[in-house]
């Protein structure tokens, strides 16, 4: 895939949205509000720490 240059316009355009991004994250921050306020639930296979015998073995050691 090629990737072509962004037009000058679109990186004023980008500064100006990212700017204003900024403002509205600051402001949320005083006001004590969460910007994201639903968070997403995370996969079961990254709930569970499945460890392999091998590292078990060598947390325990480390422990002790």
């Amino acid at each position: 895939m090629v990737s072509r240059n962004a037009s000058s316009e679109e990186i004023k355009k980008n500064q100006k949205n990212q700017k204003m991004r900024i403002k509205v994250k600051k402001a949320a921050r005083r006001s004590g509000k969460a910007v994201k306020e639903d968070k997403i639930e995370p996969s079961a296979k990254k709930k569970k720490a499945v460890f392999s015998q091998k590292k078990v073995a060598t947390v325990k050691k480390s422990r002790y």
